[in-house]
C-alpha cells in the first residue's frame, strides 16, 4: 500500500529531507521532497505500521498510520534550537546565561565553500581572521584568529614583529571537536560535509569549564549524526577553481621604469665620465630594447588558475540498538601560484552500541594532508624584477643571470647588480613540502543509572607523525656566491620530522529534575586528565650535485658550520569541573561553573588555580505581563562574571633551562650552559570576564535580534622579559601587566517576505561588533623595555614594525610612530615634529608618539538570503570602519628601495622632483631609509563581498522516480568577490590573493 502526507513544521512551513521510516524495519524508508510531501510503499502484511519522522533540530515523532493522508507537524527539538552545546555539559538555551553563537550545518554550507573559518568568520563578525597580507591567499598558511581581542603577548614582545606564530597562539580561540581538543590544523582540514553544528563559546559563563584554556574563547564543533533507518549512502563532489587577483599591484612597465631610474641618478656619475658613459651605454641598450617591444609582465609566470576538487561519500544506518556510519573523503586545493597544493584525505568509522540503560561510541578518524610549497618562491621578488628584462636568450634559451651592469652606488662605491632570473631558479629541480598523518580514536561510554541521573565516560587518544623535506638544486642562484674552497657544499636538503601523542580522559556525572513543575535543577560534576608529548628533529644537508636528486642520502656532508637540531615537549593538565544551574518556573534563573585546575607549565608553587564563573538570567517572555503577548516569542535577559585562564605558552617556561654546547668541552668535561632563568611564582594569567546580554524574536520569529555587552581584564600578563648580559641569559618569563579589552556585539535577522504558500521568503541579517583594546598596567620591567627602546638609536631600531611599544592607556595595537608635517616643498625631505614641538629633518626614535590604533570603531557582517521554492540565493559581505594602519607595502614599495628593482608607479609619478613640488613621497633621488612615521598611518574603511552562492534543490520525488535517489542538490559559489577600502596597498606579497569559484553536488542514496 501507498502511505502519502505532508510534514511541517510549527509555523506550516514544509520540511524538505525528513527520515521517514517504519517503526522495527530498517529498510522501509523515505524522505520528504521540498514541499514536504511524501510517498512511501509498504507491505500490506504489516500491521498498524507506526511511522518515525526524525530530522535533524526537530523532535523525533512516532506516528500509527490510520489509512488516511498524513499530516506531521515536527516541533523544534531540544537538541539544536533549544540546547548550547559547550562540548562538556549541554545547557538549555532557554536557562543559558552566557554569550554564545550557534550555526547550523545549513547556515554554514551558506556563508561560504573556502573553508571552515571563513565560513564561520562570514557569519560572525567576533571571530576575527587577521587580513594577512603577506600570505594571502596561500592554502597552507595557518590564520591568525582572535574572539573579542587580543589577551595575551607573544613569547617575547621584542620579536613580536617576526615571531607571529607565537602572537597567534597566545591569543588563538580552543577548537573542540567532539569533545576533545584540537589543533587549528585539524580544523583547517576538517571535511565540512561531517559538520552538523558550531557553537562559539564568548564570556565566561560558557567558558569557565574549560579553566585555563578558555579566555581567548572556544569554538566547539560537533559532527553529524547517525539517524537510525535503512541504510543511507551520501556522495559529495566539488569542483573549485581559484582564480589569482592581482588588482592591488601597481608596477611600472619597461618605459615608466627606465624613466623613473634616470630621473632617480641611476645613470649619472659626477665627475667620472668614463664610468658615466659606460652607465650611459647601458641605458641607451636597454632604452633600443624597450623600442624594439621589450616590456615583460613577470606577474604572469608564478601564477596560474588553480583547479581542485573534493569528493566524499558517506555510508549510514542502523537502529535503536546499533547505529553504524563510514565515510572517506579527499580534498584537493589547487593554489593561485603555480605547484602550490594542498591534499587532505580523510577517513572514519563509527559505530554506537546501546544494550538496555548503557550506550557506547567509539569512532576512529585518519587523516593524512600533504602541503607542497610553490616552487616559484615568494612572490614577492617576481615583481621587484625590472620589466624590461627578458627571461630568455635571443636564442630562445633560459637566462640564468639577466644583467651583469655595475652601477655607482647610490650610498657608496660601486654596485654590480647581477639579478637572478627567478624563473630559471622556478623550473629546476625543488622540492618543498610539509605532510602529516594523523590517528585519533574517540571512545565515550554513557551509563543512565535513573532518567535524571548518568554518568559518561570519555578517553581519546591521538598520535601524528610530522615531515618536512625542502631541496634546493646545486644550480640554484643562491649558491652563486659561493667560494670555490665551498663549491662542494652546492644544492642543499632539508629533512624534518617529528611526531605527537596525546591522550584526553574525563568523566561526568550529570543530574536534571524538575520538582513540582516549577523547579528545575541542573548540576554536572567533571574531573579530567590530559598529557601532551612533542618530538621534532630537523638536519640539513649540503653537497648534492646531481641537480635533480632530491633525496638526502646523497648529501656529502652537514651544513657547515650546523649540526642536527630538534625540540621536544611535555605538558601534563589535570582538573576538576563542577557546573550547576537551577530555573524557577522557568522565568528566572542562575547559573554557577566552576573549575580547579593544574598544569605542568607553571610554577611550583602556583600550579594550581581555581576558575569560576556565575550569571543570572530572566525570562521576560513567561512573564504573565507577556505570555499573551502574540507579537513576542520571546524575551531574555542574561548576566553573567567570571574568571578564565590561559596556557598557550612553552611547556617549560617556568623551569630552568639548560642548553648543550654543541660538543665542546673542558679538558675533557662535557657540560652543558645556562639558557633561561626558571620562575616558581610563575603565575596563571587570568582574565575576568563580564557580560551583559538580552535575546528577543518577535513575530513568530520573523525577527530575530540579540545584544551583548562585554568586558575583559587580563591579570597577570604573561611575556619574557629581557635582562642585562650581565644576568648571563637573555631572558626569563614572569607576569608583567594587565590589558583589558570591552566592547559590544549587535545581531539581527528579519525575514522581509515569508509567503509559505508560494515557497517565497527573503531574510536580510547582520552583524556590527566593537573591541576597545586598552594596557591598564605594566610592570616597571616592561616599562623600563619600552624606555631602552626609545633611546636605542640603533639601525635596527629604526626599521622596526611601528607597533611595538606597550604603554598604559594604549592598545596592544597601537602605532607608535614620529609625527610628520610632510615633505618639504623646498627640498624633498621630510619635517618631523618633535617631542616639544619643534621642527626638523632627522627623525629620533624619541618622538615616536602614539598615531592610532589597528582596531576598527566598529566591525561587522551584512547577509541576505532569497529563497523561491528550489533555488536560494545567499550573499555574506564584510566591513571595518575607523581602524588605522601602517602601510608598510607602500613606505616599502615607493621610498623605502633603490631604483635597481621595479616598483610601484607612485615611485616614479608621485615623488617629489624640483622645488616648490607638493607631494605625499620625498625626493625621487633620496634613498636614506624611511622609518616609522605617521605620514604612513592611514584610516582603512573597508567593504568586501566574502561570499556569494545559488543553491537548487530538486525535488524528491523526481529524483526518485528519474534518478533512483532520494535527494539532489546542487550549489555554486563565488568567495572574494571584491574588496574596496580606502587605503590603496599592494595585497599579497608572498603569496597572491584569490578569488574562488566552485560548483558542489550532493546526492543522497
Amino acid at each position: 500500500m501507498n502511505v502519502t502526507g505532508k510534514v511541517t513544521d510549527s509555523k506550516n512551513e514544509p520540511l524538505l529531507g525528513v527520515n521517514i521510516r517504519v517503526k522495527g524495519f530498517t529498510v522501509l524508508g523515505t524522505v520528504t521532497d521540498i514541499n514536504g510531501r511524501f510517498l512511501l510503499r509498504i507491505s500490506e502484511n504489516i500491521k498498524n505500521p507506526v511511522l518515525v519522522f526524525s530530522f535533524v533540530g526537530m523532535e523525533t515523532k512516532e506516528v500509527p498510520y490510520n489509512g488516511k493522508f498524513m499530516n506531521v507537524i515536527l516541533n523544534e527539538g531540544i537538541e539544536l534550537s533549544e540546547v548550547v552545546v559547550t562540548g562538556i555539559f549541554n545547557k538549555a538555551r532557554e536557562s543559558f546565561t552566557g554569550a554564545a553563537t550557534s550555526i547550523t550545518s545549513k547556515e554554514l554550507k551558506l556563508a561560504g565553500d573556502r573553508s571552515v573559518l571563513s565560513s564561520i568568520r562570514n557569519i560572525d563578525p567576533s571571530f576575527r581572521i587577521a587580513d594577512n597580507i603577506n600570505l594571502g591567499s596561500d592554502p597552507n598558511n595557518l590564520p591568525s584568529i582572535t574572539m573579542r581581542g587580543n589577551s595575551s603577548l607573544p613569547i617575547d614582545i621584542k620579536d613580536l614583529q617576526t615571531d607571529s606564530k607565537s602572537l597567534r597562539q597566545a591569543n588563538q580561540p580552543l577548537f573542540i571537536l567532539d569533545g576533545f581538543e584540537v589543533t587549528l590544523t585539524r580544523i583547517m582540514d576538517l571535511d565540512e560535509n561531517k559538520i552538523e553544528s558550531i557553537t562559539l563559546l564568548k564570556d565566561a559563563s560558557s567558558t569557565a569549564l574549560y579553566g585555563t584554556r578558555g579566555s581567548n574563547g572556544v569554538v566547539v564543533i560537533t559532527t553529524r549524526r547517525v539517524e537510525p533507518g535503512r541504510l543511507q549512502i551520501t556522495y559529495n563532489a566539488s569542483l573549485n577553481i581559484e582564480a589569482p587577483d592581482l588588482r592591488s599591484y601597481n608596477l611600472m612597465n619597461a618605459r615608466e621604469k627606465l624613466a623613473y631610474e634616470q630621473a632617480a641618478g641611476l645613470y649619472s656619475y659626477p665627475g667620472q665620465l668614463l664610468q658615466e658613459q659606460t652607465l650611459l651605454d647601458t641605458y641607451n641598450q636597454r632604452k633600443l630594447n624597450v623600442e624594439r617591444g621589450v616590456d615583460t609582465y613577470w606577474l604572469k609566470y608564478p601564477v596560474r588558475t588553480g583547479v581542485g576538487y573534493r569528493q566524499g561519500l558517506s555510508l549510514e544506518g542502523g537502529n535503536e540498538t546499533m547505529l553504524y556510519g563510514a565515510n572517506l573523503s579527499y580534498k584537493r586545493t589547487a593554489g593561485a601560484m603555480k605547484g602550490s597544493d594542498r591534499s587532505v584525505l580523510e577517513g572514519s568509522i563509527l559505530l554506537m552500541y546501546k544494550i538496555k540503560n548503557l550506550s557506547f561510541r567509539n569512532e576512529l578518524v585518519i587523516v593524512s594532508s600533504t602541503g607542497k610549497n610553490s616552487p616559484y618562491g615568494s612572490f614577492d621578488k617576481w615583481g621587484l624584477t625590472n620589466s624590461y628584462y627578458a627571461p630568455y636568450d635571443e636564442d630562445g634559451s633560459l637566462s640564468k643571470v639577466l644583467d651583469t651592469t655595475q652601477y655607482f652606488q647610490l650610498a657608496s662605491g660601486y654596485q654590480t647588480d647581477s639579478p637572478p632570473n627567478p624563473l630559471y631558479d622556478a623550473l629546476l629541480p625543488s622540492k618543498n613540502q610539509d605532510k602529516y598523518q594523523d590517528i585519533s580514536n574517540n571512545f565515550a561510554i554513557e551509563w543512565r543509572i535513573l532518567p535524571e541521573l548518568f554518568v559518561r565516560g570519555r578517553f581519546s587518544f591521538t598520535s601524528q607523525t610530522n615531515r618536512s623535506d625542502v631541496y634546493v638544486s646545486a644550480k640554484n642562484s643562491i649558491f652563486d656566491n659561493y667560494s670555490e674552497e665551498d663549491s662542494d657544499r652546492k644544492g642543499q636538503y632539508t629533512y624534518g620530522s617529528g611526531n605527537m601523542f596525546l591522550y584526553d580522559a574525563d568523566i561526568t556525572l550529570n543530574y536534571s529534575k524538575v520538582f513540582n513543575d516549577v523547579h528545575q535543577l541542573f548540576a554536572g560534576l567533571g574531573y579530567n586528565i590530559t598529557e601532551s608529548k612533542n618530538e621534532y628533529y630537523i638536519v640539513v644537508g649540503e653537497g648534492i650535485s646531481v641537480i635533480n636528486m632530491d633525496f638526502l642520502g646523497m648529501a656529502g656532508k652537514y651544513q657547515k658550520d650546523g649540526r642536527p637540531g630538534g625540540s621536544e615537549a611535555i605538558t601534563r593538565r589535570v582538573g576538576g569541573v563542577f557546573n550547576g544551574n537551577y530555573t524557577y518556573d522557568r522565568r528566572y534563573f542562575v547559573d554557577f561553573s566552576g573549575r580547579v585546575e593544574g598544569s605542568s607549565q607553571f610554577g611550583a608553587d602556583n600550579r594550581y588555580a581555581p576558575f569560576w564563573s556565575i550569571g543570572l538570567g530572566w525570562n521576560l517572555y513567561n512573564e504573565k505581563f507577556l505570555k499573551e503577548d502574540k507579537f513576542i516569542d520571546v524575551a531574555r535577559l542574561r548576566f553573567s562574571y567570571g574568571v578564565t585562564g590561559s596556557q598557550g605558552f612553552n611547556p617549560y617556561q617556568a623551569l630552568i633551562a639548560y642548553k648543550d654546547n654543541g660538543g665542546k668541552s673542558y679538558r675533557g668535561w662535557y657540560g652543558n650552559s645556562l639558557m633561561g632563568l626558571g620562575n616558581k611564582d610563575l603565575g596563571w594569567q587570568k582574565t575576568y570576564q563580564y557580560n551583559i546580554g538580552t535575546e528577543w524574536q518577535l513575530w513568530n520569529n520573523r525577527i530575530r535580534f540579540n545584544i551583548d555587552v562585554y568586558k575583559k581584564l587580563t591579570d597577570n600578563l604573561l611575556t619574557d622579559i629581557n635582562l642585562p648580559p650581565s644576568a648571563g641569559f637573555g631572558s626569563y618569563r614572569a607576569n608583567v601587566g594587565e590589558v583589558e579589552n570591552k566592547g559590544f556585539e549587535i545581531s539581527a535577522n528579519i525575514y522581509l517576505i515569508q509567503n509559505r504558500q508560494n515557497g517565497l521568503s527573503w531574510s536580510v541579517g547582520g552583524n556590527i561588533a566593537q573591541n576597545k583594546n586598552t594596557i591598564k598596567k605594566i610592570s616597571n620591567s616592561l616599562e623600563f623595555l619600552n624606555e631602552e627602546l626609545l633611546k636605542d638609536d640603533s639601525d635596527k631600531q629604526k626599521t622596526i614594525n611601528p607597533s611595538f611599544l606597550y604603554k598604559e592607556g594604549e592598545s596592544i595595537n597601537t602605532i607608535y610612530a614620529v609625527k610628520s608635517k610632510g615633505i618639504d616643498p623646498s627640498n624633498g625631505q621630510e619635517i618631523f615634529v618633535k617631542q616639544d614641538g619643534t621642527e626638523t629633518y632627522i627623525w629620533d626614535p624619541r618622538d615616536k608618539v602614539a598615531c592610532g590604533t589597528a582596531d576598527p570603531k566598529i566591525f561587522g557582517n551584512l547577509n541576505t538570503s532569497v529563497r523561491y521554492k528550489g533555488f536560494t540565493l545567499a550573499a555574506y559581505f564584510g566591513f571595518t570602519y575607523g581602524g588605522y594602519i601602517y602601510n608598510s607595502t607602500l613606505a616599502n614599495k615607493v621610498e623605502n628601495i633603490y631604483p635597481y628593482n621595479n616598483a610601484d608607479r607612485r615611485a616614479f609619478y608621485d615623488r617629489w622632483k624640483a622645488p616648490g613640488d607638493i607631494v605625499t613621497f620625498k625626493s625621487i633621488q633620496d634613498f636614506s631609509t624611511t622609518n616609522a612615521t605617521s605620514r604612513f598611518v592611514m584610516k582603512e574603511n573597508s567593504f568586501s563581498c566574502q561570499s556569494l552562492s545559488l543553491t537548487y534543490e530538486f525535488s524528491s520525488q523526481w529524483t526518485r522516480k528519474h534518478l533512483f535517489c532520494q535527494y539532489l542538490s546542487l550549489k555554486g559559489y563565488i568567495e572574494d568577490l571584491f574588496y574596496t577600502s580606502t587605503i590603496k596597498r599592494e595585497r599579497g606579497l608572498n603569496y597572491p590573493y584569490s578569488r574562488k569559484f566552485s560548483m558542489s553536488l550532493t546526492a543522497r542514496f
